[in-house]
């Protein structure tokens, strides 16, 4: 690992245990720094504030390393993955999603409209649904994706175990694909 990811990372853990006893919106720059012994020019070389370094932590620990390689095939195992590294930093988790106004909320709904976008992409090879109603579709399952998992963290303090959750949207999944294969939607959605 390079020194400047060997920095990143340090930085990350540091601000995951600070989140152990204080509110992300609470922590400054320099309690990340003197945390993790470093000063702010480190911190600011690195991320341009906490929330970049918010993102990075979100991106690298739970999405890059659970859903590489992310496929039809796989994706109920990558989600549940995913959920469960997620779970594994609990307190990181329920604390960044409460005390973030909605900039991770958003965040969360950015990272999985790119998901289904892409997905209905692929699902749409011949290029019959129009661009417009196509990124309305990954929006609103996007939407309910992320609202399904901020839920999960703030509501339900993620005691539903990630792979109940992870099987109650494949039976979600397999109703749409049910659904799709109904003439009178795929009507439907050729009308746009």
């Amino acid at each position: 690992m390079s020194e400047s990811a060997l920095t990143k990372r340090a930085i990350a853990d540091s601000v995951k245990e600070l989140t152990k006893t204080k509110s992300f919106d609470k922590i400054g720059v320099v309690d990340i720094t003197e945390k993790c012994g470093i000063n702010r020019q480190t911190f600011y070389y690195h991320f341009s504030d906490k929330y970049e370094l918010l993102k990075w932590i979100y991106n690298n620990d739970y999405f890059v390393a659970n859903l590489s390689d992310l496929s039809f095939g796989n994706w109920n195992e990558k989600l549940t993955d995913t959920l469960v590294a997620m779970k594994n930093d609990r307190e990181f988790c329920i604390n960044t999603i409460n005390h973030t106004d909605d900039y991770l909320k958003a965040f969360l709904v950015d990272y999985a409209e790119n998901i289904f976008s892409e997905a209905i992409s692929v699902l749409d090879e011949n290029g019959e649904i129009d661009e417009e109603p196509a990124k309305y579709f990954s929006r609103f399952f996007a939407y309910g994706l992320s609202g399904i998992v901020i839920e999960w963290m703030t509501k339900q303090d993620m005691e539903i175990e990630p792979e109940k959750i992870s099987g109650y949207l494949n039976e979600l999944l397999k109703a749409c694909e049910d659904a799709a294969h109904n003439e009178n939607v795929t009507k439907l959605l050729h009308n746009y």
